[in-house]
């Protein structure tokens, strides 16, 4: 009797094992079909995102190959308005870029954008709408004033009579710890030492005609290199120069008279108020006035753009750093393949809103 259990219970089993083979063949072929499915499902939405990123990526391209080739024309042609253009009125500035700049480069066959906006090359919207948010006003010549500031590589002398770079610089620079002083400060000198090795920002306001010559190493940039380290001279004592160390050179003076050098050691900005930049700064005023839902609008739509560009930089990066290390199956990163969705969906949105954008600026 127990013989024959025994024999039935190696049937049982043997008859288990085959079930559980065939079973195990089942939950593979299972799991085999929906993977296959999971990537028939990838490789569709894959195909779909590029098919229209292709588009996108292939204009992409071409104003790139562009630019490369014009890039050196409007580089030196944004340089050159940083150079010499700042001490000027709009009148002028016009006249020295469309009479003088652009007909020498035609001439001499450099290369530069047809369009030429010198804006595009030294700033962006972000920024000027930040530096409007610190209290520049929004008119073509202060901003080009603002553009000329932060892309200089000399300190800079501003002639403003309305105050109203000084008022921006204070703002934009409230979180620096600006100091702020006058030649007539008896502490002028030991502010400067301080700043110049703390890396604090400093304005000297309110000045003449003449300036003082204990500060001209500080205008003058009259850096000495010491290995890695950089030191400013002044009077018997080598300052550490710290990188982050700025000069604001600032006068009241409607048209002041400096000598040569200063005008060659300092970037002269000029931030007189004309009557076209008042017509300007009028005009934003009547429709924040008028029209503060559309002013609002305006600005917020700058704002989305911005983020949205910075997160379609950071997407597209990110894809084709995973498309350069890729290995194996592509449609196995399925991040991959949601990241390429979604740099779809912002490029559309993006589209969308610089045509609002578009709209409402006019």
């Amino acid at each position: 009797m127990e013989a024959k259990v025994a024999e039935l219970m190696a049937a049982l089993q043997i008859l288990q094992d085959q079930f559980q083979a065939v079973m195990d063949d089942k939950e593979q072929a299972e799991a085999e079909a929906a993977k296959c499915a999971q990537k028939l499902d990838l490789a569709q939405r894959l195909v779909n995102a590029l098919g229209s990123e292709s588009t996108r990526w292939a204009q992409s391209i071409v104003d790139l190959d562009e630019s490369i080739g014009l890039i050196i024309g409007d580089v030196l042609l944004a340089s050159s308005f940083v150079s010499y253009c700042g001490p000027f009125n709009k009148k002028f500035r016009t006249e020295i870029m469309i009479e003088k700049f652009i007909p020498f480069f035609k001439a001499n066959a450099i290369p530069m954008s047809d369009n030429f906006n010198v804006l595009d090359i030294l700033t962006s919207p972000s920024q000027i709408a930040s530096w409007n948010t610190q209290k520049l006003p929004s008119d073509q010549v202060s901003v080009e004033n603002g553009s000329i500031l932060c892309n200089s590589e000399r300190y800079s002398l501003i002639i403003d009579p309305q105050l109203q770079g000084i008022t921006w610089l204070k703002e934009r620079s409230k979180d620096d710890n600006l100091q702020i002083t006058r030649l007539t400060n008896p502490k002028i000198i030991q502010t400067l030492e301080l700043s110049i090795e703390n890396g604090n920002p400093v304005m000297i306001e309110n000045l003449d005609n003449a300036i003082d010559a204990v500060i001209q190493p500080v205008y003058a940039r009259a850096v000495i290199k010491k290995g890695r380290n950089r030191y400013i001279k002044m009077g018997d004592k080598e300052l550490s120069l710290n990188a982050k160390f700025n000069l604001f050179l600032h006068t009241k003076l409607s048209n002041p008279h400096y000598p040569p050098e200063i005008q060659a050691e300092c970037t002269l900005i000029n931030f007189t108020v004309t009557e076209f930049g008042l017509e300007d700064q009028l005009l934003d005023l009547v429709v924040l006035k008028e029209r503060p839902d559309l002013a609002a609008q305006s600005i917020e739509l700058i704002k989305q753009q911005n983020q949205f560009k910075i997160t379609l930089s950071e997407l597209e990066a990110d894809l084709l750093q995973r498309l350069a290390t890729a290995e194996g199956d592509i449609l196995d990163d399925i991040e991959l393949v949601e990241n390429l969705e979604k740099s779809k969906m912002l490029s559309v949105e993006i589209s969308e809103k610089v045509e609002i954008a578009k709209e409402t600026q006019a």
